[in-house]
């Protein structure tokens, strides 16, 4: 009977999951749009974050420190381009994100190959992505 109900709940889920998925191709309310864009916002937050640890932990402890005021900084930028009024632009969010791991990925390459620029790596002239 436990096994009965656990692949119940598998099937209930996947099929779940497939409608949230279609949803988010076709999405036929503002709502799911909405919902779409939160979820990749989340994904690219998730990936931002993994890449600028992944960046700092390859760093000296004095780079590390500039890139921290760096990501604040950028921070700040985000919030400041992608909010107004109280209101987030959840699309303005994620693309901005996306572009900021672009970013730091390019720069942990370069890192990792021994050429850190410090100049980009630690550069504050954000500019939002078209279409923010």
């Amino acid at each position: 009977m436990k096994t009965l109900t656990f692949v119940f709940s598998v099937l209930v889920l996947f099929s779940m999951q497939a409608r949230a998925d279609d949803a988010c191709k076709n999405p036929k309310t503002p709502y799911d749009s909405t919902y779409c864009t939160a979820k990749l916002f989340l994904e690219s937050d998730k990936e931002l974050n993994k890449v600028y640890k992944e960046l700092k932990d390859s760093l000296k402890k004095e780079q590390k420190d500039k890139l921290t005021k760096s990501q604040r900084k950028w921070i700040e930028f985000r919030d400041a381009t992608c909010s107004k009024d109280g209101t987030i632009n959840v699309d303005c969010n994620f693309q901005v994100n996306k572009a900021r791991g672009e970013q730091l990925r390019d720069r942990l390459r370069e890192c990792k190959t021994g050429h850190c620029d410090e100049a980009l790596l630690f550069a504050e002239d954000f500019k939002a992505p078209s279409g923010a």
